[in-house]
C-alpha cells in the first residue's frame, strides 16, 4: 500500500529541520506525545550533510489480542533508520519491527521532504506499508496495511503540534 501524507508546520524549514534532529527533541516528544510509550535514541552519525540515525519507539499497543492469543506491545515496537540530507531538505526512511516475526512480515520505507509554504514549512511522507503474508492469508494483508496505515498516521498527526510547541521553545530559547 502506497501513501501520502501532507502537515503544515509552524516554522521556517530551517527551525523545523533544527527541532526534528534535535538530540533533546526525542525526550520532549516522549514527554507530550500520548500515543508513544517509548523514544529511545539508539545511534546517530553526522557526516557532512548527512544526519543517519536509528531511533527505537514504541507506541500504545492497538489490538489486545488476535482470537485467543495475547499481543504482546513488543509486537508494535519499531526501530527508524533514517538519513536526512541537509542540502535537499529530505530524509529516507526505514521503520523495522523489533520483533523478528514482524519483521519477516512487514515492509515500510519511505521518504519525508521539507517545503517551504510561506512562514510555514510543509512536510510531506510519501511511502510504502507492505504486508508479506503466506498466499492464503493475502486477503488479510491489505487489512492489516490499512491498520498499520492508520495507526501511523494517529502518531503524526499527535507528533506534529508537539513539533510546533518544541519550535515555540527553541525560538523562545527554552528548549
Amino acid at each position: 500500500m502506497r501513501f501520502e501524507k501532507r502537515q503544515f508546520l509552524e516554522g521556517t524549514v530551517e527551525e523545523v529541520e533544527r527541532a526534528m534532529l534535535d538530540p533533546r527533541y526525542l525526550d520532549y516528544l516522549l514527554q507530550h506525545h500520548g500515543v508513544l510509550l517509548e523514544v529511545q535514541a539508539l545511534e546517530r552519525k553526522e557526516e557532512g550533510p548527512l544526519v543517519r540515525r536509528r531511533v527505537r519507539y514504541r507506541p500504545r499497543p492497538v489490538i489486545p489480542s488476535v482470537g485467543p492469543k495475547q499481543v504482546p506491545p513488543e509486537w508494535f515496537a519499531f526501530v527508524e533508520q533514517s538519513t536526512y540530507d541537509r542540502n535537499r531538505k529530505e530524509m529516507s526512511f526505514s521503520n523495522v519491527p523489533t520483533s523478528q516475526a514482524i519483521s519477516r512480515m512487514l515492509v515500510n520505507t519511505g521518504t519525508l521532504r521539507l517545503r517551504s509554504s510561506g512562514a510555514r514549512t510543509e512536510r510531506t511522507l510519501q511511502g510504502e506499508i507492505k504486508l508479506l503474508l503466506p498466499f492464503l492469508l493475502k486477503p488479510l494483508a491489505m487489512i492489516g496495511e490499512r491498520l498499520i496505515h492508520s495507526e501511523g498516521l494517529k502518531i503524526l498527526d499527535a507528533e506534529a503540534p508537539v513539533l510546533d510547541r518544541y519550535i515555540a521553545e527553541l525560538r523562545a530559547g527554552r528548549a
